[in-house]
């Protein structure tokens, strides 16, 4: 049950819009792996400033947020279009672990676009996130932040699926996370389109049974 509500979101920061025709979104690092990779329908496409919600069930999804996603993993909703299964690289399910995960946005030629780990799983970066605390989210900030690290991410106590926080950071920001010191790549260029938010712990109120997904 611990899937149902978990959610992804993804964000265009970018002035054009961009297909998603042959992108895929997942959890599982390498093909064959045991997680899940799924592909968005033909002819989706995401406009500038626009974000994507990808819900486990839309249905959960509705009932929390009040309002439906774009795409849902599990059909619950015939309203909401599935995202398709690319078990070329991998059949298993899409289901994020509140200990440690990753998320895999991959591109037309399975190439990696963006990504992010957290827990356990240092495969995004290292040292990697925190874990996911009960009822929160993960979200990117600001959301054109894309320094391959985890100080890119913060802990959001509330969760705000189809938002995105555009206030500039103050001048002397603290860091939301405080991993041990290792060397920092320097910045790469900010992505198309990335992952914004993740909601990998499912709401405290509804209990740990029903809450995760993804922007």
């Amino acid at each position: 049950g611990d899937p149902d509500f978990e959610w992804i979101e993804l964000y265009n920061d970018n002035i054009n819009p961009l297909s998603l025709t042959g992108y895929k979104l997942g959890d599982v690092e390498t093909p064959g792996g045991g997680e899940g990779i799924l592909l968005f329908p033909e002819g989706t496409a995401i406009l500038p400033g626009q974000t994507l919600v990808i819900a486990n069930r839309a249905e959960d999804f509705k009932a929390q947020y009040q309002f439906s996603p774009q795409f849902e993993i599990n059909d619950s909703d015939d309203q909401v279009p599935d995202m398709l299964r690319h078990s070329s690289w991998a059949d298993g399910s899409v289901n994020l672990s509140n200990s440690g995960d990753e998320v895999l946005l991959l591109g037309t030629h399975n190439e990696l676009v963006d990504s992010l780990s957290w827990g356990s799983s240092t495969f995004a970066f290292d040292p990697s996130v925190p874990n996911v605390t009960e009822g929160h989210s993960l979200e990117r900030y600001p959301p054109s932040s894309d320094s391959d690290t985890a100080f890119d991410w913060r802990d959001q106590a509330y969760p705000a699926p189809g938002e995105v926080d555009l206030t500039p950071p103050t001048s002397t920001p603290t860091p939301t996370f405080t991993p041990t010191p290792t060397d920092v790549p320097a910045p790469t260029p900010v992505p198309t389109l990335v992952i914004n938010e993740i909601h990998a712990d499912p709401d405290a109120i509804n209990g740990d049974a029903n809450g995760d997904g993804i922007l």
